[in-house]
């Protein structure tokens, strides 16, 4: 059945984050080089990926009818961020780190890494570039709705730079090259030119594709190698059984809603369909010690609800995706 076949998927995934566990534990990994792996990640091995899957899979008009990926993924953050508004109120005794940790979990979710090997295992390289255009309209809501979350005091320039990262350039890059390639060139009539040129273009995409192939068991052994160092406290607090509930079923089920309404093309609605329903984003870790929110509360939110994901996410997929 459609369920088996994902949660054997989703069992694949945790045997690559088991393996960073392993890894961590028996010392092959430390700190220091999980942090150095992240930074290679982040900065060489993804933007390739992006780079490759973009221009091989899209076309100029294709893009142009895909702009509901990145404007669906913000509006699944935002529709996180209104349910943790509204019930912020429940924890006016709560500390407000705490408080700030609680709004960013409901806010931003694992939306790029931990789908992707679920986007190839059911869709193929295609899945791949359509999740990889979606963060785009994910990366501007955690940079916008997701600092104010865990700062409290508004937005600044400051948190808007951050998204001038090497990942964004290369889905720019991606896009220009596209916009050139079906666009400029096409309407200047250049055939001659592209023709030439494309057993050279073949020859990059290539070499970007083969070693941008190893973004997802990269990040899957760095996601593991985190979670080995991840801290047990406050595993069960009302606060974070409250945060589980919300991130696993409350708020992909009124992100499920809309966007099973909207009129959307069946690839689309199935890419933002998973990502509506992942478990809460790792970096929230690394982003609670940047804008001094909870860290152990940030840290037992992902461990917990990844466990859980084990459960929700193939309920999720199994009923919802289109077929």
């Amino acid at each position: 059945s459609a369920m088996v076949t994902i949660i054997l998927r989703l069992c694949s995934i945790f045997v690559m984050i088991l393996l960073g566990v392993l890894a961590r534990k028996t010392r092959l990994l430390d700190s220091d080089t999980t942090n150095r792996l992240a930074k290679l990640l982040m900065n060489l091995v993804y933007p390739a990926l992006i780079l490759a899957s973009i221009t091989e899979n899209f076309t100029a008009d294709a893009l142009i009818r895909r702009w509901t990926l990145p404007v669906g993924a913000f509006g699944i953050m935002v529709t996180g961020f209104v349910v943790g508004r509204i019930l912020l109120p429940l924890f006016a005794r709560t500390p407000a780190p705490r408080r700030r940790n609680f709004l960013f979990q409901c806010t931003i979710n694992n939306y790029s890494f931990f789908p992707m090997p679920l986007a190839l295992f059911l869709w193929g390289d295609i899945g791949v570039a359509n999740l990889i255009l979606s963060t785009l309209g994910a990366e501007i809501a955690v940079w916008t709705f997701g600092v104010y979350a865990l700062n409290g005091q508004g937005l600044s320039w400051r948190s808007l730079r951050h998204l001038l990262t090497v990942p964004m350039f290369a889905i720019a890059a991606a896009l220009l090259i596209i916009g050139v390639r079906d666009g400029v060139l096409v309407s200047l009539g250049a055939g001659a030119v592209l023709t030439g040129f494309a057993p050279f273009a073949e020859a990059i995409r290539s070499g970007l594709q083969l070693f941008g192939q190893a973004t997802i068991p990269l990040a899957m052994l760095i996601v593991g190698s985190r979670m080995a160092e991840l801290s047990f406290g406050h595993l069960w607090s009302k606060m974070q059984a409250v945060i589980v509930l919300l991130r696993l079923m409350v708020i992909p089920a009124l992100a499920v809603l809309i966007i099973s309404r909207l009129p959307l093309a069946p690839d689309v609605q199935n890419t933002l369909l998973l990502v509506a329903v992942m478990p809460a984003a790792a970096a929230s870790v690394l982003l609670s010690e940047l804008y001094d929110g909870d860290v152990r509360e940030a840290a037992a939110t992902v461990l917990l609800t990844h466990l859980g994901s084990i459960a929700t996410v193939p309920f999720w997929l199994a009923f919802f995706l289109n077929r």
